[in-house]
This record gives C-alpha cells, structure tokens and sequence, in this order.
C-alpha cells in the first residue's frame, strides 16, 4: 500500500467530500475518485458510504482511518527526525570566489537564506577577475567562484546564470563621447580605452569591432574595478565595462551602451572531479534555486 493512497484517503475522510479533499490536495476531482476506487480494489473491501453530497466511512474505513493517522504522523516524525539531523550537522566554512557585479545582490541573498537555516555556517568572499578566481578554484582556495564570459571554463562544472550583463563605455559627463546614446565600432575604435587586462576580454571585444587587439588604442589595464572609476573621472581614457560594475554611483561619468549590443552571462563554476562539501553541496543547490 503506497503513502501516497494513505494520504488521499485520510483527507478524503477528514474533509468529508472528494471536492474539498481535491482541493487541499491540489489534485482533480476524477483522480482523486480513481485513486480511491484503487485504495479499496487492494484492500477489497468498501471505505465510504454516501449520505447525499458526504461520504460516510464504513466500519473498515472507519478503522483504516485510525491506522493511516498512526503511520502518515510516524512518517511524518521520521522524515523530522532526518530534517534535523541534517540542520544540526551542516556546519562548516565555506569560500566564495566573487566579482564585482550584479552577482553581489544575489549571492548575499543566498547566504542570508543559508546561515538563517544553518546558523553554524561561516563564509569568507574573496574578490577578483575571472583569472584570479580560476588560479583559486584550481589551488584549492575557493570552493565556488562567479565568472564573467568570456573566459575558458573547460576545467570547471559551470551553471550559466540567467541574467546577461550589458557592456559599456564610461566616460566623463562633460565629454563629447557623452552626448552619443550608444558607441559603435567605428566610435569605439577611436578612443584611448581602459579595458581589463584578460586576453580574452580584449580579444572579445577586438571581434565586436571587427579589427585586430593590435589596432585599439589601449592605454591602461586592470583586473577590478576600484581605481579604474577614479582613472575615468581623470580623463585618462574611455573604460569598457559591464553594467554590472557601474554599482557604485559616479555622476560625473556616463556609462554609454555598446551597439550592435554586447551581453554577456556570469557563470557559478567549481572544480571538476573532486567531492563537495555538504555546506559547498548545499550552496550551489540554493543559489541554483533563487536564481534559476
């Protein structure tokens, strides 16, 4: 005899109706009517009895109604018991490779929910570029890490996360680069550009304008973006970033949308071929269920 039945024929005979027992268990009418007539097939006996619109129970009913209270409530217990077991016992520390990003929000959001559930978590979040998060990953340093494409991650188990990150031009306020809406390659080519130091992120964006690395006028690098706002504000130079990073509120620059329009997505990677922990495990699952 399946838990399921069990469960259906005690809410059956403690709702009184198929109708109202249906609804409390999100299920039709018709189904809930068959799996009944299927409960009383197996046991070849009759459970109900009408009485105008109520279902009456017979003396077996009556007596399979006090056994399915005893065996729904010990499962119940047990599945509990299991529950906390698993509470009390996930512990441990857990370290997070991050980048500056929109994915700041949503990874705070995560840990809120899993040290409120398991309050004998401690975490460490330590911020980077995609290569540093990677040399971290492989060295052992970080149990997850957020990267932001393009970057190789043939090494890694990755899950895309679903929100894209536009790309941007930052530029002072005041610049004639601030009175355009969008820049196009053409534009793009032209300016002295502050862009980050990963080959592949200057290769990318080489492709979007359709020249070679060689042929942008690059002056300046980094890996995050901290004193890279101030070097903006400078007039140094035009920074590419992504929206994602433009966080922090700057009024005198203007961020300015790259067009035909350039998204990229972040990724959660993490070594392959090696056992998770069961805090590491348990992060990957929530923050996979927020953000699906």
């Amino acid at each position: 005899m399946e838990l399921r039945l069990l469960k259906y024929f005690w809410t059956v005979a403690t709702a009184g109706t198929v109708s109202k027992a249906a609804e409390q268990l999100y299920i039709t009418q018709p189904t809930l009517s068959r799996q009944i007539k299927e409960l009383e097939r197996e046991l070849d006996t009759q459970l109900f009895m009408r009485d105008g619109k109520k279902l009456i129970l017979t003396e077996d009913g009556q007596f399979l109604k006090i056994k399915a209270e005893e065996i729904l409530q010990l499962t119940s217990k047990t599945v509990q018991v299991f529950e906390d077991r698993k509470n009390a016992e996930l512990s441990g520390h857990l370290t997070i490779g991050a980048l500056e990003g929109w994915t700041s929000s949503s990874i705070a959001k995560t840990l809120q929910t899993l040290t409120n559930k398991y309050p004998a978590i401690t975490f460490t979040i330590l911020s980077g570029n995609a290569d540093d998060i990677k040399w971290k990953i492989d060295n052992g340093l970080v149990d997850v890490g957020f990267l932001l494409e393009p970057t190789s991650t043939e090494k890694y188990n990755v899950e895309k996360i679903g929100f894209p990150e536009r790309w941007m031009m930052l530029t002072q306020s005041d610049s004639e680069l601030a009175e355009l809406d969008e820049v196009r390659p053409e534009v793009f080519k032209k300016q002295r550009i502050l862009i980050s130091e990963r080959p592949e992120v200057r290769q990318y964006m080489a492709d979007w304008a359709d020249c070679q690395v060689s042929d942008l006028n690059i002056i300046g690098g980094f890996n995050l973006g901290f004193h890279l706002f101030e070097i903006a504000r400078a007039g140094i130079g035009e920074a590419v970033v992504t929206e994602g990073a433009l966080i922090r509120n700057y009024p005198d620059l203007k961020a300015i949308p790259l067009s035909p329009e350039v998204k990229t997505y972040s990724v959660l990677a993490w070594k392959k071929n090696i056992p998770l922990t069961p805090v590491t495990r348990a992060f990957i699952k929530q923050y996979l269920q927020e953000n699906d």
